[in-house]
This record gives C-alpha cells, sequence and structure tokens, in this order.
C-alpha cells in the first residue's frame, strides 16, 4: 500500500505550520488527495513540487492576492441594535496572511502575523501614514520569512544601467561619500556609454570597450582608472541589491600606478623663490602652513579657531576627507604665523576669510599658479605641497607610521604614494656599500665555564 503523508507530516516535510498546510490546500496551490478521514500527501509529489522554485513564488505571491482581494472586517455596533457600521480607525484588518491595526496609543500602524514556523510576529511599521502602506509592508514581511524558510532567492526584474547608475547616487554614494558630486559628473559619462543596456548583457569586453573610449577621448590614465573604480562599485551595489549575480569589471586590468604617479616636490631653494613671488599675505600664510602641516585644502579653507590650540601647540582637524579627526601639532614656524594672524586674539570665526565674499575661502589656484609663474617655478601643483610636506619628514628620520597619521590617511599604502625619495638621499644609501665606508662585525662567542659570552669586534 502506497505510503501518505498526514497534514504534520507535510508540515514538518515542507517546513512551515499546520494552519499554512490547510491554507494551500484549500487553495489547491500544493498537490493533496481528499480521504474520509483527512487530508493526505504523497512524498513523491511534494518533492517534485519543491523542485520547482517558480511554484514556490506563485504560493507566496497568490496568498498575498488573495489578502488583497479580502475586505476589511465589519463591525457590529450593539448600541444601535446590531446595525454595522464602518470600522474605526484603530479597528483591526483581517487577512488571509495577517492582519493590520493602528495603536490606540501613539497611532502607529501594526502588523500582525505568524511566520513558517508559525510563531506570532508583531511589529510597528515605522513612518506608514496608511492602511495601504502598513499592508504593503505586511505583505512584503510575509514574502520575506516564507523565501528565507524555503530558501528561495527572490529574483528582480532586470533594469537597465541608467537606473542602476541613479540608484548608486541616490542610496550610496549621497549616503556614504562626501566626493559624491565627483561620482554624478562621471556617471553621466558612463550613463552615456551604456545607454539603454541592461546590467545583466553587459560584459567585460563592454568594460575594456568604455576603457578604450575614455582614452581616446584625452583623460589620463589615473583618470580612467578611478572611472573604473567608479564603474565596479555600482556593479557591486547592484549585486547587493539582488538585480546582478556578476560584476563585468572583475578581470578588467587598470593600468600601473608607477606609471601616472605624481613625483613632483619643492625644493628649498624654490620655496625661496615663490615666498619671494607671493604678493597676498594670506596666500603666503597659506604656502607656509601647507608645508608645515601637510593640511588638506578644505581643511585649511575650513579652518576655524576653535580648533586652534596655542597653550597646547596643535590644531583639531574635525572636517576631514575620511571623516576621522586629527591633532596636528604646530611647529614653531606654524605657530608664529598662526600669531601673526590672530592679533586681535579671536577665539570664534574661520582663519581664513574671503575678503571679497565674507565667507571661506573655495579655491586659490589662480594666485598660487600667478605667483609660480614669477618665480619661474613650474609644474607645481598645490597637493605636492602636501606630497613635500611628507617627503622632508621622512628625509628628517620620521617612520611612516607617524607621517600617516599626520597626513590622515587609513592606509599606510596611501602615505607611500604621497612620498618620495631625494635623489641626494639615494646616492647616500648607495654610497654606503663602498669598501671604505663598510663596518664588518663579526662576533665570536666563546664558551667558558661560568657560561658567560664574550665578543670582539673588528672593523675595517
Amino acid at each position: 500500500m502506497e505510503e501518505l503523508l498526514t497534514v504534520q507530516e507535510a508540515a514538518d516535510f515542507l517546513k512551515v505550520s499546520r494552519s499554512s498546510v490547510y491554507r494551500y490546500c484549500e487553495q489547491n496551490i500544493i498537490p493533496h488527495i481528499k480521504k474520509s478521514f483527512g487530508i493526505r500527501f504523497k512524498p513523491e509529489d511534494l518533492e517534485k513540487w519543491l523542485e520547482q522554485d517558480k511554484r514556490k513564488a506563485i504560493l507566496v505571491d497568490n496568498i498575498l492576492k488573495n489578502a488583497l482581494t479580502n475586505p476589511p472586517p465589519v463591525a457590529i455596533d450593539k448600541a444601535k441594535g446590531g446595525q454595522e457600521v464602518a470600522s474605526k480607525l484603530k479597528a483591526r484588518r483581517h487577512y488571509t496572511i495577517g492582519s493590520v491595526y493602528q495603536r490606540k496609543t501613539g497611532g502607529s500602524w501594526t502588523i500582525d502575523y505568524r511566520d513558517s514556523k508559525g510563531k506570532r510576529i508583531q511589529k510597528v511599521v515605522r513612518g506608514a501614514t496608511s492602511q495601504e502602506e502598513a499592508l504593503l509592508a505586511l505583505q512584503n514581511a510575509v514574502r520575506k520569512d516564507f523565501f528565507q524558510a524555503n530558501g528561495i532567492k527572490e529574483e528582480k526584474e532586470p533594469i537597465c544601467f541608467e537606473e542602476l547608475a541613479e540608484m548608486y547616487i541616490r542610496d550610496y554614494a549621497r549616503n556614504n561619500k562626501k566626493s559624491w558630486r565627483t561620482d554624478e559628473s562621471r556617471i553621466k559619462v558612463m550613463k552615456g556609454f551604456f545607454k539603454g543596456k541592461l546590467i545583466d548583457s553587459i560584459t567585460s569586453q563592454d568594460v575594456e570597450q568604455y576603457k578604450g573610449k575614455r582614452i581616446e577621448d584625452g583623460l589620463k590614465l589615473s583618470t580612467v582608472n578611478k572611472h573604473i573604480q567608479i564603474l565596479s562599485k555600482v556593479f557591486n551595489c547592484g549585486i547587493s541589491w539582488g538585480y546582478m549575480k556578476h560584476n563585468p569589471v572583475k578581470g578588467v586590468k587598470k593600468f600601473a600606478e608607477e606609471a601616472f604617479r605624481r613625483k613632483r616636490v619643492l625644493s628649498r631653494e624654490q620655496e625661496k623663490r615663490l615666498f619671494t613671488a607671493i604678493a597676498p599675505l594670506h596666500l603666503k600664510s597659506m604656502i607656509r602652513i601647507f608645508l608645515n602641516t601637510g593640511l588638506r585644502r578644505k581643511e585649511l579653507f575650513q579652518l576655524t579657531w576653535e580648533n586652534v590650540n596655542f597653550e597646547n601647540r596643535q590644531i583639531f582637524i574635525s572636517d576631514t576627507k575620511t571623516s576621522r579627526s586629527r591633532y596636528i601639532p604646530m611647529n614653531e614656524a606654524v605657530y608664529q604665523e598662526f600669531k601673526a594672524l590672530n592679533t586681535h586674539g579671536r577665539r570664534k570665526g574661520l582663519v581664513f576669510m574671503n575678503p571679497r565674499t565674507g565667507k571661506a575661502f573655495v579655491d586659490i589656484r589662480r594666485a598660487f599658479y600667478g605667483a609660480c609663474r614669477r618665480a619661474g617655478v613650474k609644474d607645481l601643483l598645490l597637493l605636492d605641497l602636501r606630497r613635500t610636506f611628507a617627503t622632508r619628514l621622512l628625509e628628517a628620520g620620521a617612520d611612516i607610521i607617524t607621517v600617516q597619521h599626520l597626513l590622515g590617511h587609513t592606509s599606510v599604502t596611501t602615505t607611500q604614494i604621497y612620498t618620495m625619495s631625494n635623489p641626494k638621499e639615494k646616492r647616500r644609501v648607495v654610497s654606503l656599500l663602498e669598501p671604505k665606508r663598510r663596518a664588518i662585525c663579526d662576533i665570536l662567542v666563546t664558551k667558558k665555564k661560568d657560561a658567560h659570552a664574550t665578543y670582539s669586534f673588528s672593523v675595517n
């Protein structure tokens, strides 16, 4: 005789509650047999049904669809002779998958349902202002629970690259990156190249073609690398959000950093000529502070007197690129510079204020490049002053970890990009290999009865 499963055995087999099994049978979702003594199930029929994930998805969709077609309950007012009246605002709305109601205290909408194990779940729907929004939250909660209990990965409909790019800017970049506007401008170019393409249809070859197009447009290799980096992050977000399974940027090689890494530092002689050519006093103060603190442009432009501690001789930087605050000690040159700037003993306000706008400086490159031309200093950027600060510290014997903390880098690898070895220092180190300057230390260990060791040194 063929073995049949009871309702409880079928519930254990499907990993759902008994009530869920009865509900599935009522809707003819799962195969079952009606007997005079109850409902029974064939194990092979349930196994075949479980093998098809689409049927699982149809199951929960049918439940949710049935919930929408169920009308809300009608309240009975006994005071009016049993006359039916519409449910009040805080009345509970019952559906097949659960119920929604508005709390008496606070008026928060709440969902009430049982999960796949039969456990009762009650949750407040934050931000819900209507019954429709609460019902939508109930549907999503039941769907998520059902998919997790049955090991189903919900696949979303394929979207175009433009949609994913907009979602990246709106939901990720604006919330996590201070440079999101730069990402937005670069993504506009990407949207034009990948226009109309579904994200699942984009291949590594397409990314290589995009990389080649950017080179044809005259972009620097370093800028092309940044485009590829942003593109990879967009696809990674698409994977984590369930819109795609593979990142087409994976396997696409970036250009070697050594090919375009900037190595410009300011020499002492060029520094003297530059300060002679600078006319505005505030620009001269800024350049001197840049060279002695390694601050970023925005960090100096936004610096206030509250964060300049003359007593402890240190500067507190709060609004940083990496969102990590840090303290920077003031050497004598920086201390005297801030003293000269604060002749009135101010304790509030910006250290450097644009006299034309009365606000913080936005950019000083025009005045800086003009001074460089007058001084005959070529190919010098403001960022090179920060690199000069780091390089001079290392030449003076500072360890790279300390330099990393002063620059505010999260990784020492980034600090290594900012530092440059002095050619004179390289020649000095290589000269140590000459025989006249080489010291050979021979350690001779002799055993003695008292277990002491004798060391003899010979220097050639």
